[in-house]
């Protein structure tokens, strides 16, 4: 029997699996597919936005009042927690314009090949290709290259993610066994995403143009960020701060010059008001 069975490899299970090495417990990492963090390489596609340089305070801010049960684990594991962890990966770091904190390789591989290779020299087991099916009894049974398995293990970390990526490993199908064993669960809703736009053609030339350092509100919410127009509508980092509140119906503001006065752009010949 092993003291811990981490069940999804993305940066969340092998955090838990990380933890539970360092003190001391026997750890292994299942994943249903071939290779582990695809999620996570392809976050790394856009740069890698590891967390935000800000004071503790500001940055705790940034999670609503339905999120405020993560506080204890953010103080915890701070943002500078963060800069730290990835600089003992060997990655160096760099804040971007929008105070947002990146690997100076803006891809996630060089990061997540140095984290397993830690993770295997603590002891930590992995298994590829092998899918989640649920419990029987005591044990976690898994549907392998090599057909059945059951594992017997103390505690289970489901790291599983949402329904976002099926192609990734996130199809969400673990949903279907909670349902069979009475486990209750909130229905999936996006969150961090972009939002499609019917463009006219005279956007077009446009697709794929950065809009830099602007100010997003929708809602309660107000953040300096950048984002990307995309030939299906809105994409990026400013984006996602706000995405929820735009989910729930708030409209987007976009200020464009947001270090302008109002008097001073009254005052440009070019503008109009």
């Amino acid at each position: 029997m092993i003291d811990l069975c981490v069940i999804g490899a993305g940066p969340a299970g092998l955090m838990a699996a990380e933890v539970a090495a360092d003190a001391g417990f026997s750890v292994l990492v299942a994943d249903a597919k071939p290779s582990f963090g695809r999620k996570f390489l392809m976050a790394g596609k856009s740069g890698l936005n590891l967390t935000k340089d800000e004071s503790f305070d500001d940055f705790i801010s940034n999670y609503d009042e339905a999120e405020t049960w993560l506080h204890p684990m953010l103080s915890e594991f701070t943002n500078t927690d963060v800069c730290t962890w990835a600089k003992a990966l060997g990655q160096e770091i760099f804040t971007g314009t929008s105070g947002r904190v990146f690997p100076k390789a803006m891809k996630a591989s060089p990061l997540l090949r140095a984290w397993l290779l830690r993770l295997s020299n603590k002891g930590v087991q992995f298994q590829t290709r092998w899918r989640w099916t649920g419990w029987d009894q005591s044990k976690l049974s898994f549907d392998t290259s090599d057909g059945p398995k059951k594992i017997a293990t103390k505690t289970t970390v489901l790291a599983l993610g949402g329904a976002s990526w099926p192609s990734l490993g996130s199809d969400g199908a673990w949903s279907d066994i909670f349902a069979k064993e009475g486990i209750a669960l909130k229905p999936f809703k996006p969150a961090n995403m972009g939002f499609i736009v019917p463009w006219s053609k005279y956007i077009e030339p446009h697709f794929g143009a950065p809009i830099k350092t602007v100010t997003l509100t929708a809602g309660s919410k107000s953040i300096r960020g950048d984002f990307v127009i995309s030939s299906k509508g809105l994409e990026g980092s400013g984006i996602y701060a706000v995405s929820k509140d735009i989910r729930e119906g708030a409209p987007l503001v976009v200020d464009l010059l947001p270090d302008s006065s109002l008097e001073h752009l009254q005052n440009l010949s070019l503008i109009h008001i």
